[in-house]
């Protein structure tokens, strides 16, 4: 461009507005500035605008970086000059200048900033009409890397938010409002400030109403919450807070709380905790205010998916950030808001359920499409939440069905898979909540009016029963708690009769079993079905009788089951008659355990009306045919055995009674003909039909137990062996005597050793104590568990209306590794022996007597014995001075009393005595001065030593805090040494049990099955039909000749000719009477051939082995002379065994069927278990638990027929 295109700028104007250095540049501006302040005083104000142009145009938007800082600088000079005109050309000043603001030259954008920042100062209101520009940009450059732009762009920030304040009427911000939601979503910390920033000042002035307009930014500023920078973060919660502050007092529209909620309600599931917080809070502020309530309930599900999964917060990993005293009272917030939520929106839904039915025509907010929603969440917490949100959501479950019944019923099909898992889940409070949901729903929408359930009900049974078919854990695990709360929920009888229709067509039989003993037990000892028993007691309506019959016909299922429900409704003859059937049942101890438990429960409070039936013998003889059949049954050491027969020792004339029982028999078909006449419903029952019935069940039983013996006998005569174990285990407990609780001195805080005769102080010794106290009435004791020394604490403080009490009491640690918890003297033991409400009458008593106390006198009491002892000292010494002024005013008072009046003639001589005493006074006060003086430097010595005193006191803190440190270290020492006791205790009882054990009788188990013997669950022997392994068999005589071997061994016996070899299944006897090769013969006892009858080794080594247990025996004769085998070896014949009819057997396999040479193994074996048990019974006593000799009582195994 030529010179004369920038006129009027001149050419040497233009050159030093252009140069590098910025000193030139700005003599040149202010060579600008005075140019257009003499155009402003002609106004020739098109000279103005082509300066305007010329700066804008060719210099700002120049190329050239010299031309652009050159230009920027003299616009803003022009516009410094221009003054109030500057508005004239305002469409050349603020445009040019924005276009800088992004320039890649950080000087140019600085001064692009600087320009801007001049110009907005002139224009002031008209830089309004550019702030959304002005906006953008300076939101771009806050975050710029150079440290003068980014400071250059505050300093516009500023001035443009004192221009909005001022002229708040003239700001549009309807207008700004988009392009702020467009840059609230930026993530630079910088910029986030600077939104933050305004959206502060906008909601500070009241004119602009912000509030209006927060749905459109509340999801912006709910990310800038999540921002990791703490500032941030705090001024983004400071803003909600002002937000929520306006909202609680002005008038919204409903559609806004609207918007905000769906907002509210995706931003309270994020994975930021303060973003989630935040939303919490406000939705539970939205449910507080009554206008937000109907705007709200449309969006419960959302709430729910919300809230549920807050309840879980402590079982989710961000549990690790508790780790400061502020997360954690942010924990405890969050908590709580969840909780409050969960409770009002849950008043919320009961308020509309009650509307729904109270006003039929109202307009309800909770759609089908809502709760279906809901459904939908809470089945999706119930699946796969945690364990706290699923009992919520149950909760919820629960809720909705109680409150909401026809609308719920559409979703009973979709709920109730997944409410059966729940039943499951090891939370008992989760499966009593399920429970409860069962239970509204069949009582819910009854289509049939005679019945009292739907058809849910009888559903929900059956799929119950396949649950615990399939899974017998939860079936010994929850089984009987379902069922006893399904009674105290719907009615027990129709549980029952339900239960029992359903297994009537149980084909699982052993299932069908468990189940009756459960319900037996249930039915026989459960507080909630009393009135079910007493119904079968008395059988006195044909309902009775119906319920009976249908009961009966599953309890044949469980032969001990049904005698029990046969004594319930005191059906004895048919209970004599099932007794008598017992001689055709296997006895198993599965079974003798139910008989001893059935006896048991004879003893109970429920039976007795039975104990006292005994006492008629002559009607009752059926009844005592029944005990007496029942104790044949029972072992006769048995603590079941023993309970029965005394008993039965104590009916009236208990044998002349049985001598003539054919006589009593006949008295009672009289007295039964007689009785025809009454209407009695047990004459409708027809025992002899439901007697068939129950031998039908039975033989089922018979079939299906042989088919389960033929595919896995083996686990069942496991099962047997460790339900034995189990019956055959006792132990006994005892409790401590709870401690006196200790009290706190008041003005030392130490323990106080009370006298032992504040234990006999009772309510009568205080009643007058407690009319002269002003303590109140609403006194409170509370028991904590706390402290560390393992006793009871008493801290009182007092109140303004009544004395608050806070009692405490430590429990030690719990030794995670023995499982051991000490507790010195814990109140769980103390409850023992009292309950709480004598505990809290023994707290109240000792409360009313030192209240008493404390009363009468200027401090409280309690005191120990020291802080006694330090008080009455300081009383001595106050009454040591009362005294001294005492006699000192007495004194005076008689001074007074002497003196006599003075007479007119002393006049002079006491004006002479005043004056004196004026001079003397003036003395006086002169050493007053003195003394004052004096006094205050005595006053500085002595902030001085109270200097020191404080120190001496801090230092004296210090010592206390150490000397309370090493107590509680002692304390914990002597924790760990009450441990150590314990676990030495326990090791000595461990070591005691140990000891009494016999190895024999645990490493040996020589027990039958079926027609083989078995040693260890190995059995010995073949059968046409059943072809038994041989690698079993081997097995099988190596666990015997390793016993026999070790029997030896304990008797010193040497066997003659052979020497047993245990090798496991390759075990073999060496014939010391034969060689070969220079060694002995070994004959193996074991085998793998096919044709065992070719093997005569083998069969040589059987031999041998039964000779060997033929020496065994004699050697026990030669100590014992009462000791015989069942089964006699003959020296002479080899390898031949006899039993007690006198058929003999032999072991070799190739002579004889592989029945008799079964039952030769089988016999070997039980000859070897005599001589075990003989063995066992000469132990000492620290070795065994048997000292007897046996008899023909010993276990043996029975031959079979």
């Amino acid at each position: 461009m030529s010179d004369r295109d920038y006129l009027p700028l001149s050419a040497t104007l233009v050159k030093t507005l252009t140069d590098k250095l910025y000193e030139k540049r700005k003599a040149a501006a202010l060579e600008i500035e005075k140019m257009v302040r003499e155009l402003i005083a002609v106004q020739n104000y098109e000279q103005i605008e082509r300066i305007c142009k010329i700066l804008s145009e060719h210099f700002v938007l120049s190329q050239n970086g010299n031309f652009r800082r050159g230009g920027l600088i003299g616009i803003a000079a022009l516009a410094i000059a221009c003054g109030r005109e500057a508005q004239r050309f305002k469409s050349y000043l603020v445009p040019p200048v924005l276009q800088c603001f992004l320039d890649n030259d950080p000087k140019v954008r600085y001064y692009a900033c600087e320009s801007l920042y001049n110009i907005a100062k002139v224009l002031r209101t008209i830089t309004l009409s550019y702030f959304n520009e002005i906006f953008d940009c300076l939101s771009k450059l806050v975050c710029d890397l150079e440290p003068t732009v980014k400071s250059g762009a505050e300093l516009c920030d500023r001035l443009l938010k004192d221009i909005v304040i001022e002229t708040c009427t003239q700001f549009e911000v309807i207008a700004f409002i988009p392009l702020l939601r467009e840059r609230i979503y930026v993530r630079n910390a910088f910029t986030r400030q600077f939104i933050v920033s305004w959206v502060s000042l906008l909601t500070s002035v009241p004119e602009f109403d912000m509030v209006q307009y927060l749905p459109e930014i509340m999801d912006g500023l709910f990310h800038i919450l999540g921002d990791p920078n703490p500032e941030i973060r705090k001024s983004c919660e400071i803003l909600f807070s002002e937000f929520l502050t306006i909202l609680k007092t002005s008038q919204v529209q409903p559609d806004m709380f609207e918007d905000m909620t769906r907002i509210l309600i995706q931003n309270s599931q994020s994975s930021d905790d303060l973003i989630q917080y935040t939303a919490l809070h406000w939705l539970r502020e939205f449910l507080n205010m009554p206008k937000c309530h109907q705007v709200l309930l449309p969006h419960s599900a959302g709430l729910l998916s919300a809230v549920l999964p807050c309840f879980s917060y402590e079982d989710d990993n961000r549990q690790n950030i508790l780790f400061t005293f502020v997360d954690f009272v942010f924990f405890l917030f969050f908590i709580f808001t969840a909780k409050e939520i969960n409770l009002i929106l849950r008043q919320l839904i009961k308020n509309e359920s009650t509307k729904k039915s109270n006003e039929s025509n109202a307009i309800h907010n909770l759609p089908d499409m809502t709760i279906t929603k809901m459904v939908e969440v809470l089945k999706t917490q119930i699946q796969s939440g945690a364990s706290p949100s699923r009992i919520i959501a149950l909760g919820w479950v629960h809720h909705l069905f109680e409150c909401l019944q026809d609308q719920m019923a559409s979703h009973i099909d979709v709920l109730f898979p997944t409410l059966f898992r729940v039943l499951s889940d090891p939370s008992d409070e989760a499966v009593l909540l399920v429970l409860q949901v069962f239970a509204l729903i069949s009582t819910s929408n009854r289509t049939n009016t005679d019945r009292n359930y739907n058809d849910y009900f009888t559903k929900f049974i059956i799929v119950l029963m396949d649950l615990f078919r399939t899974d017998r854990s939860l079936l010994e695990a929850r089984g009987s708690f379902i069922i006893r709360q399904l009674c105290m929920l719907l009615s027990p009888e129709d549980i029952y009769k339900t239960l029992s229709e359903t297994l009537a067509n149980e084909s699982d039989t052993n299932f069908a079993s468990i189940m009756v003993k459960i319900l037996s037990s249930i039915l026989l000892t459960s507080t909630e079905l009393h009135d079910l028993r007493i119904k079968l007691k008395n059988l006195q309506t044909i309902e009775s009788a119906d319920l009976f019959v249908c009961l009966y016909k599953t309890w044949c299922h469980n032969p001990v089951a049904l005698v029990a429900l046969c004594f319930l409704s005191q059906n004895y003859d048919h209970a004599c008659t099932l007794v008598q059937l017992f001689a055709e049942i296997e006895v198993t101890v599965d079974f003798l355990i139910e008989i001893d438990k059935l006896v048991q429960l004879l003893e109970s409070p429920i039976f007795t009306y039975l104990r006292l039936a005994l006492l008629d013998v002559e009607n009752n003889q059926t009844l005592i045919r029944a005990l007496c059949g029942l104790l044949m049954l029972l072992p006769g050491k048995t603590d079941a055995f023993h309970v029965l027969r005394r008993r039965l020792e104590c009916v009236p004339n208990f044998i002349d009674k049985f001598t003539s029982i054919d006589k009593r028999l006949a008295n009672l078909s009289i007295n039964s003909k007689e009785k025809e006449t009454i209407n009695d419903p047990r004459k409708n029952i027809n025992f002899d039909e439901l007697q068939q019935y129950y031998l039908s069940i039975q033989n089922r039983h018979i079939d299906l137990k042989k088919q389960r013996y033929r595919y896995a006998p083996t686990s069942d005569v496991r099962r047997n062996r460790q339900t034995s174990t189990r019956y055959l285990d006792k132990m006994t407990m005892s409790a401590p005597k709870s401690p006196l609780p200790q009290f706190v001195c008041q003005v030392c805080g130490n323990f106080l050793q009370q006298d032992s005769s504040l234990e006999t102080i009772d309510d009568q010794m205080t009643k007058p104590i407690a009319s002269s106290t002003t303590i109140c009435d609403e006194s409170y004791n509370e028991l904590q568990q706390g402290g560390s020394d393992g006793t009871i604490v008493i801290r009182k403080t007092l109140g303004r209306k009544r004395f608050g009490w806070s009692i405490t009491t430590s429990q030690s640690s719990l030794d995670s590794a023995n499982g051991f918890a000490l507790v010195p003297h814990d109140v769980n033991k103390d409850l023992e022996q009292k309950s709480m409400r004598e505990y809290r009458n023994d707290i109240n008593i000792h409360e009313k007597l030192y209240d008493f106390l404390s009363e009468q006198y200027t401090f409280d009491h309690p005191l120990c014995q020291e802080c006694t002892d330090t008080l009455l000292d300081k009383l001595d010494v106050d009454l040591q001075m009362a005294t001294h002024e005492l006699t000192s005013y007495k004194k005076l008072l008689e001074q007074l009393n002497s003196s006599t009046n003075v007479q007119p003639e002393n006049y002079e001589k006491l004006k002479q005595e005043l004056i004196e005493l004026d001079e003397e006074e003036k003395r006086i006060k002169d050493e007053l001065l003195k003394l004052e003086q004096e006094n205050q430097r005595l006053q500085n010595e002595s902030e001085q030593l109270k200097k020191d005193e404080q120190s001496l006191e801090e230092e004296e803190i210090r010592y206390l805090r150490d000397y309370n440190e090493q107590k509680r270290l002692l304390f914990e020492a002597e924790d760990e040494q009450k441990s150590i006791d314990n676990q030495t205790k326990h090791a000595r009882a461990q070591y005691e049990k140990l000891s009494k054990t016999n190895a024999f009788n645990a490493a040996f188990h020589i027990w039958h099955q079926e027609h083989f013997g078995t040693i260890n669950g190995f059995r010995l022997g073949r059968l046409p039909s059943i072809n038994v392994e041989w690698s079993e068999i081997n097995a099988g005589l190596g666990q015997a000749a390793l016993l026999l071997n070790s029997l030896a061994k304990r008797i010193d016996l040497q066997f003659i000719k052979y020497k047993i070899i245990p090798l496991g299944s390759h075990s073999y006897i060496e014939d010391l009477n034969e060689r070969k090769n220079g060694k002995f013969v070994q004959l193996p006892l074991y085998t793998g051939r096919r044709h065992l009858t070719w093997d005569n080794q083998f069969n040589k080594a059987l031999i041998a082995f039964l000779d060997c247990v033929n020496q065994f025996k004699l050697a026990i004769e030669s100590k014992n002379q009462r000791f015989c085998l069942p089964y006699k070896m003959n020296e002479k014949k080899k390898g031949v065994i006899t039993d007690s009819n006198g058929y003999q057997f032999h072991v070799s396999y190739q002579v004889g069927s592989q029945e008799e040479w079964t039952k030769a193994l089988k016999y070997m074996l039980t000859n070897l278990k005599w001589g075990l048990t003989w063995i066992t019974s000469q132990l000492p006593d620290d070795m065994t638990t048997s000292n007897a000799i046996p008899t023909t009582s010993s276990p043996t195994v029975t031959s079979p027929r």
